[in-house]
């Protein structure tokens, strides 16, 4: 029989694996402490954007119940995920003051259960963290950890935007365990939910908590040496970095994966992850300056390579005027913290440049970010961003860019506008009324 569950935090990522395990059959508790949340939940609907959750929360209501009240959530489950925010903070670490908050609760109530529990720590937590956590448990309840109840660290490798599919075909499964009996329940969770077969790693808490951390912090190093590779394939003659990273890709020594010159890294969790790494060697004696160093190359390329990039065509132009197409961090999400377009925005507004503006999903939140710069406009749609200017960057690779054709671009901006495309959307022919320049290839 299938153990009842619970799922701390209706965030993106509590909110998606409340409905993967409600697709699966499993009794789920969503536990929030937003009320709006827990009704939206409770009437079928999803208060998070995420492809594919919001259909999943409406076809398996019948499985799902919110609250507010975490006893009502311990009480009525045998397993707890905690999926709550670990912020960063001032020096790069991460802040457990949430997941603290939410095992201090979770606690107490267990002093009163008789029954075994297991708890699972979801949130991304360096090392020492969950001896931390376990120590707090152990206060609050005043139980013993591996006797009377089990915890587990078992953060998840998703991207926005595919977190469903993601959740559900994980490419491997880790697990931090208090003990054998708490790997096992949670294990055997993973072999009843996922569709695919993936390895399972199962280890002590320390090393499961570098794993995660490393492995976000190596991905921003691959990115960070393709768009190396892609500023040298650009002064180099005839240079053209997807034919350089296709080649390198196909050994299997390195891989395909986040190798592909662009722009620059983004959003809410490799920039902080990245800096957490580096932040957490310190603790143990060792400094990381591949880490560093990366962190300050992506910033370069987004501040300063980019942006000069840029002000080089709208000089060729005579123009002080640039339309952005995407501003998002990435397709199929409304965040853009920490995106490249933010950060190029920002680069180009301190030089005087009116910036034209458009994203399909993402205007609110450029909005409340961008909102305090002078020159710049928000669209309403791509044909109005388009209209008038002479200089355009793709900067997100939003499908609905996809269907503008040569003809477009042509017909909406100025005289032979110029187009610069960070993400090779288009195919365009020798056109001698537009210039499309792609970024990574010799312009």
């Amino acid at each position: 029989m299938k153990k009842r569950l619970s799922v701390f935090g209706l965030g993106k990522l509590g909110c998606t694996m409340l409905a993967c395990f409600a697709s699966k059959g499993w009794k789920v508790i969503g536990m929030d402490i937003n009320n709006k949340f827990v009704e939206l939940v409770n009437n079928g609907k999803s208060p998070i954007y995420e492809p594919g959750v919001d259909e999943l929360i409406e076809n398996y209501k019948q499985n799902i119940l919110a609250t507010t009240d975490v006893n009502e959530a311990i009480t009525n489950s045998d397993v707890s995920f905690v999926i709550v925010p670990t912020p960063s903070t001032n020096d790069g670490s991460f802040s457990t003051d949430y997941v603290d908050a939410v095992a201090a609760e979770i606690g107490s109530i267990l002093r009163t259960k008789n029954e075994y529990h297991l708890i699972i720590i979801t949130s991304t937590v360096l090392p020492g963290d969950m001896q931390q956590i376990k120590d707090l448990l152990e206060r609050t309840s005043g139980k013993k950890c591996s006797e009377d109840f089990g915890l587990c660290y078992n953060p998840d490798f998703i991207a926005l935007g595919s977190v469903v599919r993601d959740f559900l075909n994980p490419d491997m499964i880790l697990i931090g365990e208090s003990d054998k009996k708490a790997g096992d329940i949670l294990e055997k969770i993973h072999r009843n939910l996922i569709n695919n077969q993936p390895n399972i790693h199962r280890m002590n808490f320390y090393n499961a908590e570098l794993t995660k951390i490393a492995l976000n912090s190596y991905c921003t190093l691959k990115i960070t040496f393709a768009n190396t590779l892609a500023e040298i394939c650009e002064n180099m003659p005839g240079g053209n970095v997807d034919h350089v990273t296709d080649a390198l890709g196909d050994d299997s020594r390195i891989g395909r994966k986040y190798l592909k010159g662009g722009l620059s890294y983004g959003g809410p969790c490799f920039p902080r992850d990245n800096r957490a790494f580096a932040k957490s060697a310190e603790k143990f004696g060792c400094e990381t300056p591949l880490a560093v160093r990366t962190d300050q190359i992506n910033d370069y390329h987004r501040n300063e390579r980019i942006p000069k990039k840029l002000l080089d065509f709208m000089k060729s132009k005579q123009t002080d005027q640039i339309s952005i197409l995407g501003l998002t961090y990435k397709v199929g999400t409304q965040l853009v913290e920490e995106s490249a377009a933010i950060s190029i925005i920002n680069a180009l507004t301190k030089k005087g440049i009116k910036v034209k503006v458009y994203d399909p999903a993402g205007m609110d939140e450029a909005k409340q970010e961008l909102n305090d710069l002078e020159n710049i406009t928000f669209s309403d749609s791509a044909t109005e961003c388009l209209s008038g200017t002479k200089v355009c960057l793709i900067s997100t690779p939003w499908n609905e860019f996809k269907n503008i054709s040569a003809d477009d671009f042509v017909k909406l901006m100025d005289t032979e506008p110029i187009i610069v495309d960070g993400w090779k959307l288009y195919s365009f022919d020798d056109n001698s009324k537009l210039t499309y320049v792609q970024i990574g290839q010799e312009s």
